[in-house]
């Protein structure tokens, strides 16, 4: 049911009954005073003081009628010829129209005190109102403060038929209250317009709400009083409070990936530090049953790859330990003069009796190119792009470790020519923790931290890791480039197979 037109006929019959109520006083005013023989100066003054009264308690046309009344009454008893509206002294004319206008003056005069006084005290409503909803938002604990609280609270305190908000980071509408409109339609449309909409005919306030210039999403108001003034401080507080939930929930994540990766570094610790006993253990028997001089020829080749394996495994388990120190770690290389593409041969040579079925060679330009870098560090890199080359390669395939010199710089290019294919929109999420494309994950086993620690060391060297984009297909290319010391000695080419 509408309460506006109930309201307004209330409102007249109040003011129908204060006009009665001053007509009345008038007249008993005016006609006591004729039959007591009153001033009629005396009872202009009280006639205008129940004008006044008038003015105070309603708007300004029933309080000019009552002035009008009251004017007329005066002529009718106190102007000669009495009891007549006919006036026959033109100077009363005069004394006439100069109480008519002070009481209009008057009358004017409170009716926009009135109308000021309403309006601050709509204004000092809103106020409250806002302070009472700003309140409950930051007494709110900041894991509840969210969408729905929104709305609740909006619709609790402000006057509102019903309120909407559009939630960009769930794509969720909310609401409170039952809208007369599809307001939620419009709340979400005007989000993804980023624009603002009203309809003054339908008693509809939306507004985008945006943190800077990013949109966060959209609240709609169906009936919102007073909405000009108060709609947009309203928009401001519901985008804070989203924002403010937002951060909150972003700082709650990062925490939580914090403390997940303490754990997850310490339980690899701890495995790797589990394995290297057993494993030093087991290398130590096996090489003394191999000098014990009591196997034969197979035993002793069994034995030979148990102690290879054993070995192998072994430099797993450190490679693992390295790998979860410096995923969680600050790198900080211990920079000495490195000799490149001896360090890139010798990584070469570990690797080629591991993997036989694969091709392994290494190009350089020239023999002595030296940089500044960390070995261990740089070693464990290169041999992360060795290992993703030779795990994603088909056998008898050629893998290439390329080094060469450049102005300032050295780079190491390993190269598989018949890899597996790196989608574009993969090409740079290769690089970050624990990602893994989509095609290889199914395939091949692995933690996707490789490639994020050979760039994180990269890095740490000043210098770049990166695919390279400009390869044919089936060809795959990671360049590594790292700062030289200047003035390195010429070389002819060279050719280092293995």
């Amino acid at each position: 049911m509408d309460l506006v037109p109930i309201r307004s006929t209330r409102s007249l019959r109040r003011q129908c009954a204060h006009a009665a109520v001053s007509g009345l006083a008038i007249v008993v005013v005016t006609f006591s005073g004729y039959e007591l023989h009153v001033k009629g100066a005396t009872a202009a003054l009280l006639c205008l003081l129940v004008v006044v009264w008038q003015s105070l308690e309603d708007g300004f046309a029933i309080s000019a009628a009552v002035s009008l009344f009251a004017a007329a009454c005066l002529d009718f008893f106190f102007l000669p010829p009495l009891l007549s509206l006919r006036i026959a002294d033109p100077f009363n004319i005069f004394t006439f129209v100069v109480f008519l206008v002070v009481a209009l003056v008057i009358t004017h005069l409170v009716s926009r005190v009135r109308t000021e006084a309403a309006k601050t005290v709509e204004r000092n409503t809103n106020l409250e109102q806002l302070h009472e909803a700003s309140r409950r938002l930051l007494l709110a604990r900041p894991d509840h403060i969210g969408a729905a609280l929104l709305v609740q609270t909006f619709g609790d305190v402000f006057t509102a038929s019903a309120v909407c908000l559009f939630d960009a980071e769930t794509a969720k509408i909310y609401s409170h209250g039952t809208p007369r409109c599809d307001l939620a339609e419009r709340t979400r449309q005007a989000y993804f317009h980023n624009a603002d909409s009203d309809d003054p005919a339908a008693g509809i306030i939306v507004r985008c709400l945006r943190t800077g210039s990013a949109p966060r999403g959209a609240i709609g108001f169906d009936g919102l009083r007073d909405s000009d003034r108060i709609v947009g401080p309203l928009s401001v507080l519901a985008a804070a409070a989203m924002e403010q939930a937002r951060s909150f929930r972003k700082s709650r994540d990062d925490a939580a990936a914090t403390q997940a990766e303490v754990f997850r570094t310490a339980i690899l610790d701890a495995l790797a530090h589990e394995f290297k006993t057993p494993l030093a253990t087991i290398l130590a028997v096996v090489g003394g049953l191999r000098e014990s001089e009591r196997l034969d020829a197979d035993e002793l080749e069994m034995a030979g790859i148990i102690e290879s394996e054993t070995a192998r495994l072994s430099t797993l388990t450190a490679r693992l330990l390295q790998l979860a120190r410096l995923d969680s770690e600050e790198v900080r290389p211990r920079i000495k003069s490195t000799n490149i593409p001896a360090l890139v041969e010798r990584i070469a040579n570990r690797y080629a009796a591991q993997f036989s079925e694969r091709r392994i060679s290494v190009s350089c330009s020239c023999l002595d190119v030296k940089a500044p870098a960390d070995r261990e560090l740089l070693d464990l890199a290169i041999t992360q792009l060795l290992d993703n080359a030779l795990k994603y390669s088909i056998p008898d395939s050629v893998v290439t470790l390329q080094i060469t010199k450049e102005e300032e710089s050295v780079m190491i290019r390993v190269r598989n020519e018949e890899g597996k294919f790196i989608a574009p929109d993969e090409q740079e999420r290769i690089f970050e923790r624990f990602y893994r494309g989509t095609d290889v994950r199914k395939l091949i086993s692995g933690a996707g931290l490789g490639l994020y620690v050979a760039r994180k060391i990269v890095v740490a060297h000043g210098g770049s890791l990166v695919l390279d984009k400009r390869t044919s297909a089936g060809t795959v290319v990671f360049s590594v480039k790292l700062p030289t010391s200047t003035n390195e000695p010429s070389c002819p080419n060279q050719h280092l197979a293995s």
